[in-house]
């Protein structure tokens, strides 16, 4: 790939270089660089994908939980009695959940380092509670606007085979007006050049109600995120992104929300064989069907790996989660599966 866009930029007159996917992102910022290419450079784009440096920057002005990258064994076992049990392991440079565990003691944590890279490695203190993401976009260290959502379950369900989703926020509501400031206050440390979205995921505490950061990224959500982004902002995020990449005139910052909160739902595979799913949708979901029985499924390989997913609005972040609620009980009796 890094071949053919230095080719490409060689040989033919570039202007500008989009990207749509975190994997590419620092590969296009280094052609950018070495080709003269306005956008996101290798020093701008790092942040965002080095789990490491993203703390290190955001922990000066937000909580953080605390984190390590060991050079050892021992180091590690030391950092989880410290910390205290359990502790997430994760890739450094991963998404989409790939490759994070939680782990619970010393034993646990020894097989779970066995094979893991030490450059690609970081552990983090775990922090019990509810997970949100916030969505928008940024600018020049400034969110233009944002949507604040709180996840069903946790962005970790699907390594149980549990339902992730989520639900939006009321605007008027006092931790919306938190999570908002706690975003605006992660921009400002990790600036972006142009018009950006970004997908940020805090912790809130579950018995101090403190927030604290988990991780962001400058691009849209995984998931259902941008179907219910555009449904709550008359958006389509992608789009006006790819066009303030291209230099074109775009409506980034003009989004016409609605009023009315939205969620999803996704439901992950089982291995085994699903044999059929019943077609008595709830009456409230737009349902996104990703599977055609029988058909035989391995275990999710990331928190976007799913058989189904539905989409849900109602007049309040309460309506939205009662639905969002039915929709996986639904599920859970809708599918029926042969396991090995």
């Amino acid at each position: 790939m890094v071949e053919h866009v230095d080719e490409l930029c060689r040989t033919r007159r570039v202007e500008r270089i989009v990207c749509g996917t975190e994997d590419d992102a620092l590969r296009v910022a280094g052609a950018r660089e070495r080709w003269g290419i306005p956008g996101m450079t290798v020093h701008e784009t790092l942040p965002y994908r080095d789990k490491l440096l993203m703390k290190d920057a955001v922990s000066t002005v937000v909580h953080t939980p605390r984190y390590t990258v060991p050079d050892s064994l021992g180091e590690a076992e030391e950092f989880a009695e410290q910390a205290g049990w359990p502790v997430v392991v994760k890739p450094r440079l991963g998404y989409g959940s790939r490759g994070v565990r939680v782990v619970g003691n010393a034993d646990s944590l020894r097989e779970e380092l066995v094979g893991r890279s030490g450059d690609d490695l970081l552990l983090e203190e775990y922090v019990p509670g509810t997970v949100h993401h916030v969505d928008g976009f940024a600018y020049q260290g400034k969110v233009l606007w944002s949507v604040s959502s709180r996840y069903l379950n946790n962005c970790l369900s699907w390594q149980e085979g549990t339902s992730l989703g989520s639900a939006q926020t009321d605007p008027e509501d006092v931790l919306t007006k938190r999570l908002e400031a706690f975003a605006q206050a992660v921009a400002e440390v990790l600036p972006i050049p142009e018009p950006t979205p970004f997908h940020l995921e805090v912790f809130q505490h579950a018995k101090t109600s403190e927030l604290y950061f988990c991780e962001t990224a400058a691009r849209t959500g995984g998931g259902h995120i941008l179907d219910v982004l555009e449904r709550a902002t008359g958006m389509n995020c992608v789009r006006e992104w790819y066009r303030s990449q291209c230099g074109l005139p775009h409506r980034a910052d003009r989004p016409e929300f609605s009023s009315e909160r939205f969620g999803f739902l996704l439901v992950p595979p089982r291995q085994g064989r699903l044999r059929s799913i019943a077609d008595d949708y709830p009456v409230y979901a737009d349902v996104r069907m990703n599977a055609s029985p029988p058909q035989v499924f391995g275990p999710a390989a990331a928190s976007t790996d799913t058989v189904m997913g539905l989409i849900v609005s109602g007049t309040s972040n309460e309506l939205v989660e009662e639905r969002l609620s039915s929709c996986m009980e639904w599920a859970s009796r809708a599918m029926e599966w042969e396991t090995p």
